[in-house]
């Protein structure tokens, strides 16, 4: 069943707050390159790649990983990182997920298989989440602004191609099913499937957003919040060349319900990689190191062009290999004690999904997001 088009204005407010504004995503950026100086060194990237990330080096041939696109030749000029090492909730019931270099979840045509991966402990109770009856079929949904509400559960399914106009092809975000865990957890089955050329004049340009958005207990305080617990795993298979990522993507503010201004702050949580995206504000070079869901992450910031906020994304020095668990308000914490948000701010935004720039890929995913108060 095809699932028709709604506009925000006619759902009810806590699915409208959940839906992702085109205006304000953050999309992120094509790998960089820099203009050699007198005190600069140019970069240009590779084809090869490394855990999902472009692989950079100089034009003396040496390697640069991806926390840094322009290298200093006056180190005495550099200056450090800070690095910090943030706690984390992890469940009891608990399974260790380890890559693995010849059964991996991911297939593509974009990535060496050696890729090194970041593995995690994951709670069994998401992974032995069985299918429950629910009113709502299997829906497809290839319109550019479909979204189909789920009655019942804190989600939207969303087919947000907010660039729509300068895409050839199509993409969709289709509804499979319900889960649910020994606990009562409640997780959506979700696909999306992406059939974009890659036209060189737009190849730079993201396309949109296919993604799930939450809609229950947005526009509560931070300091309300207890946790965020958060379940995303996935399978890519990619045909041709695809670029895109798989993202958190949260939207903070003074003032309740407020998705738009440039008062807020849209915090982004890069998890996954392909065809060597980046976030915005990386020719600038990270502004800080964190240790966080037990890998290690640079954070990056800049301004959304298009709408003038702020924009702070936390990319992972190594990809996930296919799952991710963990609690965000460790991650929205981390960015309060840096002093980025209040603890009096509202969370406005909340969602789980893939920006996509071209490519032939189909991804099989699964998505468990709440926000507890």
């Amino acid at each position: 069943m095809k699932a028709q088009n709604l506009a925000p204005a006619i759902l009810c407010p806590f699915v409208a707050y959940a839906l992702p504004n085109a205006r304000r995503h953050g999309c992120g950026r094509p790998p960089p390159s820099a203009t050699a100086t007198s005190s600069t060194t140019a970069l240009s990237q590779t084809s090869s790649q490394v855990a999902g990330y472009p692989t950079l080096v100089s034009s003396s041939g040496q390697a640069i990983t991806p926390g840094s696109t322009v290298l200093s030749t006056d180190l005495s000029t550099s200056s450090a990182i800070p690095t910090e090492t943030l706690s984390t909730t992890v469940a009891s019931d608990i399974v260790t997920v380890v890559p693995s270099s010849t059964a991996t979840l991911e297939s593509t045509t974009a990535e060496a298989s050696t890729s090194t991966r970041a593995s995690q402990i994951v709670s069994g109770l998401y992974s032995e989440a069985t299918q429950i009856s629910f009113k709502v079929p299997a829906t497809e949904q290839c319109g550019n602004n479909d979204i189909l509400t789920l009655p019942g559960m804190p989600w939207v399914v969303a087919n947000s191609m907010y660039n729509a106009d300068q895409m050839v092809g199509s993409q969709c975000t289709n509804f499979e099913s319900i889960l649910e865990a020994t606990d009562g957890t409640r997780e959506v089955v979700w696909n999306s499937v992406t059939d974009i050329d890659l036209v060189d004049s737009t190849k730079d340009l993201c396309k949109g957003y296919t993604n799930i958005g939450v809609g229950v207990n947005l526009n509560k305080k931070l300091s309300a919040i207890t946790s965020i617990p958060a379940f995303f795993q996935w399978s890519r298979t990619n045909t041709t060349e695809f670029r895109g990522s798989n993202v958190f993507d949260f939207i903070t503010a003074p003032t309740p319900s407020d998705t738009e201004s440039t008062a807020t702050s849209e915090f982004m949580l890069w998890i996954r990689i392909w065809g060597g995206q980046v976030p915005i504000g990386y020719a600038e070079g990270p502004v800080a190191t964190l240790d966080l869901f037990g890998a290690s992450w640079k954070l990056y910031e800049g301004q959304n062009p298009a709408s003038g906020v702020t924009v702070r994304s936390l990319l992972v020095d190594e990809g996930f290999d296919g799952v991710f668990q963990g609690d965000l308000k460790d991650w929205l914490d981390a960015m309060a004690q840096k002093g980025y948000i209040a603890d009096s701010d509202y969370v406005t935004v909340g969602n789980a999904g893939s920006e996509v720039f071209y490519g032939s890929s189909v991804m099989n995913a699964t998505v468990a997001l709440d926000i507890k108060t």
